[in-house]
């Protein structure tokens, strides 16, 4: 068949069948390179985590909102400055200054929050706290000891006190309730009373009791401060105990 063609009429079917060859690889790989490379599935098991673990994280994140607020908290029985106006009173007043041991807890209020004044004033009156000597609120005891403070509560913003002519503008993150022992009643009795009201308030407050340690109160803790107290009563009672009764 081809004999019957010339040279030149070959050449040009040979050159199309190059080209046409040419064409088809172009097309067939540019198909391959837009076709998306297929990558094997991978099955992913969601992580198990433990009921531990999981109470664990609810735990931090309740810390991270309850006591997140970091404050200059008063620590000690000392005011930096001198309490105006009422700082004469003795009602709440200790008849020795001196004690063996302090026990503390602090009310703060929720992560991004303050207690004003106001709310704080109405909410010591509801609970039956006195505002007294240096200025701040006292429990006061009864019977032969009566104006002595089972316990107290302070600003845990320095210097500690609240003055009520100015507390319409106080903003606080929070307040201690201390108590020093021995005191007007035993130190059992002295927690028996401050924990209840420091939960009232805590509820009045909508705030967050701590304990010493700025950490939230839970229920071991309360047990193990009871231990401690109870422990305390006794040695205070063994001293008392005269030799030969």
């Amino acid at each position: 068949m081809l004999s019957n063609l010339s040279d030149a009429a070959i050449l040009r079917i040979i050159i199309g069948s190059v080209f046409l060859c040419i064409i088809i690889y172009i097309l067939f790989s540019s198909r391959r390179r837009s076709r998306p490379l297929s990558t094997p599935a991978v099955r992913i098991d969601p992580e198990m985590r433990s009921d531990t673990e999981l109470d664990a994280e609810y735990d931090g994140a309740a810390m991270h909102q309850a006591g997140e607020t970091e404050f200059r908290e008063q620590t000690k029985l000392h005011f930096d400055s001198a309490p105006p106006a009422r700082s004469n009173s003795r009602v709440g007043m200790r008849s020795n200054d001196a004690y063996e041991k302090l026990v503390m807890l602090y009310l703060a209020a929720k992560s991004g929050q303050s207690i004003s004044g106001a709310e704080l004033v109405l909410a010591t009156e509801k609970v039956g706290l006195v505002y007294g000597h240096n200025n701040i609120y006292h429990r006061l005891a009864e019977g032969a000891n009566a104006n002595e403070p089972i316990f107290s509560m302070a600003n845990v913003i320095q210097p500690g006190y609240f003055d009520l002519e100015q507390i319409d503008t106080l903003q606080t993150p929070g307040v201690s309730f201390f108590m020093t022992l021995p005191g007007p009643v035993t130190a059992i009795q002295a927690w028996d009373s401050m924990l209840p009201i420091a939960e009232r308030m805590a509820q009045l407050l909508d705030a967050v009791l701590l304990d010493s340690d700025r950490n939230a109160l839970g229920r071991q803790r309360i047990l193990h401060i009871k231990e401690e107290l109870r422990a305390f009563d006794r040695d205070k009672e063994r001293q008392t105990i005269k030799p030969g009764r």
